[in-house]
């Protein structure tokens, strides 16, 4: 019987040559990036990414280890591939001046950082800053990452002090409460909205979702999306207008969902400790879900609520919905619980 130490040099070595293997699969992506940025061919091409993911599953599969693992593993690879080509293509949209209101901010910095390392200029104004939005008067583009009932007067402000040049922007969670002003803006100046579907924290934008709203200037639309190009991100247009029907269910249900499990739970005389000890695979991810929106900004969460227009609409649907399944659960009959569950897969098959 083969030595525990002889075992453990025996992983250490492997382990070794799949980092190598790693690096070799980062350079030839380089190679890859390099080609495409010299062929003008856009950085992520998913029909590819997902041929990878299918080959990868595919072989684990013949080799007798788990498909979900080898995918898990190619996703970090293909990620890894991706950031690296979008670190390493080149500001095609040339040096811009961009003002960043509320630069301070989580968001803000964020902005900030990858403005910069593109090339551009930031000019940061918030509380704390030298810079008052009147340095923002000549900027190519200014972008608004403040709470979100401060908007509608920065935009007003703005439209008052800057060059017809300059195109105002904003990123909003909700645009309920001055979509309107923009679609009238949007006749005389160069404005549009938009709003990235991910964190601060996530440092990488590879296959995370920006949306683009088109308030009915294509120019200002066009410009403020080449500075996000190439970055991996799956970038999305929409009306703006449709916008906040859709953050209704996206964002307003999934944390009311999640803010009503959790307060479920506080008030369930169950500690945290208690039910994690105990939890499913199914409870578990819950609270993965759960803790990520308690930890959260609450003042923005009731600002996605109570700013959205079509939140009553929403509201009454969940409730709606809450109230059929309490009345399905507690019957003998189970026909009507079937039945939830069975349209439920029928709506995740489409």
């Amino acid at each position: 019987m083969t030595d525990m130490p002889v075992l453990r040099e025996r992983i250490n070595e492997v382990d070794c040559k799949i980092v190598e293997l790693m690096a070799d699969r980062l350079e030839i992506a380089r190679q890859i990036g390099q080609y495409k940025m010299d062929n003008g061919i856009p950085i992520r091409d998913v029909a590819r990414e997902e041929l990878v993911f299918q080959k990868y599953r595919d072989n684990a599969e013949d080799l007798g280890i788990s498909p979900d693992v080898a995918e898990a593993v190619c996703r970090i690879l293909v990620k890894d591939s991706v950031d690296e080509q979008a670190a390493n293509t080149p500001n095609t949209s040339g040096s811009k001046v961009i003002g960043i209101i509320g630069g301070k901010g989580r968001m803000g910095r964020w902005l900030d950082i990858l403005l910069r390392g593109d090339g551009h200029r930031t000019i940061i104004v918030d509380k704390d800053t030298e810079s008052t939005i009147e340095d923002c008067r000549d900027a190519d583009i200014v972008i608004i990452s403040t709470p979100i009932p401060t908007i509608k007067g920065i935009y007003a402000e703005l439209d008052a002090i800057c060059s017809e040049h300059t195109v105002l922007t904003d990123l909003a969670s909700i645009k309920s409460s001055f979509y309107k002003d923009l679609k009238e803006m949007s006749q005389h100046r160069k404005v549009c909205s938009m709003h990235p579907m991910f964190a601060s924290s996530d440092r990488s934008m590879y296959d995370r979702n920006l949306i683009m709203c088109d308030c009915g200037n294509s120019e200002a639309l066009d410009t403020v999306r080449s500075i996000f190009d190439n970055k991996g991100a799956n970038i999305i247009t929409m009306e703006v207008e449709k916008h906040d029907r859709y953050m209704a269910y996206v964002l307003g249900m999934s944390h009311a969902i999640n803010i009503a499990f959790f307060d479920s739970l506080v008030k369930s005389g169950f500690t945290y400790k208690e039910l994690n000890s105990i939890a499913s695979t199914t409870f578990r991810k819950s609270l993965d879900a759960n803790k990520s929106v308690a930890f959260d900004d609450p003042v923005l969460y009731h600002d996605i609520q109570y700013l959205n227009e079509n939140s009553k609409e929403t509201w009454n649907i969940f409730y709606s919905c809450v109230t059929e399944l309490k009345d399905a659960s507690l019957k003998e009959d189970r026909g009507d619980f079937v039945d939830i569950m069975s349209k439920g897969r029928e709506y995740f098959s489409e």
